[in-house]
């Protein structure tokens, strides 16, 4: 048996994403509200995928239709340029004796996965082992790379406190590149042993570069959304969660190793929340076990008391001609202050903060 709850009424426009037949119900005003919702939380161009692969889009009302057309024009120039960069990447950094990783939507697209198509795409995100990560990023600068200007403080900040380097563009590219050597701060209260990570690398379509084992895939995604600082607007990142279990999920084996690959990995908390927001919010198919199992291993009763409706409150997709209620301003606030408090400890967080909130200061870096 699988969990995974019918969702909400002001969610089930998201169901489309799958079952794009679901749109022949809509009207003009469903259109207009779905259109501008799914276009601020970077889902139009997903949207607009599912209804043109499903040959729907001669059915959609003309007005609609327009604006689904224009978006799925831009995220293919999107994809076509990220695919771009990403094939001629690894000759940029030449010979080298290090795997190459990459992350999220470029990882997506390596994989040729579903949920890459129509996805925009601002960055790519790859991974090198820590010990070569001076190398790899001395090549990209020798390959025309430049890094993103900071002062001492923050050049401190990312390379001895953060997980990857400062970003880093190209004059050729309008894409921004962010060099890992992990997926969450060293420093930070909850981190990740990235040679356990590096250990079970899969190949993708790219000979040059790999990809995270699938588990790990997915404990990532839940571990960039639930340690982030910035979670309004972030029902995309639930929708790529939705994805990767759907796919990786029908594999049996996957199930039974993933609740105990986010305890060896420390992130049993963010696949418990992941889990939770995505058969409540999108009905993703998960076995009642494994549900269950997550949910005992990664949240407290207590702490999900306090937590969960602080989560529910600032996810919720605010409707486009509504500003965040007091509810959602309070606790985005409350959220933002635990990310502080589990990202660095006290004796670093401290004297961050008074540097980025001092006259000149920058705001306070979250990456």
């Amino acid at each position: 048996m699988t969990g995974g709850a019918a969702p909400p009424p002001a969610l089930a426009w998201l169901q489309a994403l799958r079952e794009p037949a679901l749109v022949l119900d809509w009207d003009l005003a469903r259109w207009e509200h779905v259109i501008r919702l799914a276009r601020r939380l970077r889902l139009l161009g997903r949207l607009a995928q599912a209804v043109c692969a499903a040959d729907l889009l001669p059915k959609v009302p003309a007005p609609a239709a327009r604006h689904l057309q224009a978006e799925l024009r831009y995220a293919t120039w999107r994809s076509d340029g990220l695919a771009w960069v990403l094939e001629r990447l690894p000759a940029m950094l030449g010979e080298v004796s290090y795997p190459l990783v990459l992350l999220k939507g470029a990882a997506y697209m390596g994989q040729g996965l579903a949920i890459g198509r129509g996805r925009l795409s601002s960055d790519v995100d790859m991974l090198v082992p820590i010990e070569h990560i001076a190398d790899a990023h001395a090549r990209l600068l020798g390959a025309g790379w430049q890094e993103t200007a900071l002062d001492a403080h923050d050049q401190r900040y990312y390379r001895d406190w953060s997980h990857e380097l400062p970003p880093m563009q190209h004059p050729l590219h309008g894409l921004e590149l962010d060099l890992h050597h992990n997926i969450l701060p060293p420093v930070a209260r909850t981190h990740v042993d990235a040679s356990m990570l590096l250990a079970r690398l899969q190949p993708s379509r790219w000979p040059q570069w790999q990809v995270l084992a699938p588990q790990d895939q997915v404990l990532h995604s839940a571990a960039h959304l639930f340690h982030d600082s910035e979670l309004r607007d972030r029902v995309r990142d639930l929708v790529d969660l939705d994805g990767l279990l759907r796919h990786f999920g029908a594999t049996p084996q996957f199930w039974g190793g993933l609740v105990e690959r986010a305890s060896a990995l420390g992130l049993h908390e963010s696949l418990a929340l992941a889990l939770h927001f995505c058969t409540q919010w999108l009905g993703t198919p998960v076995p009642l076990a494994a549900l269950a199992d997550a949910q005992r291993r990664g949240l407290s009763r207590a702490k999900a008391r306090w937590l969960l409706p602080l989560l529910q409150a600032v996810l919720w997709p605010t409707d486009p001609d509504q500003l965040p209620s007091r509810n959602q301003a309070l606790a985005a606030r409350t959220l933002l202050l635990r990310h502080h408090l589990g990202r660095m400890p006290l004796g670093l967080l401290l004297p961050h903060i008074w540097h980025k909130l001092r006259p000149g200061g920058a705001r306070v870096a979250s990456n």
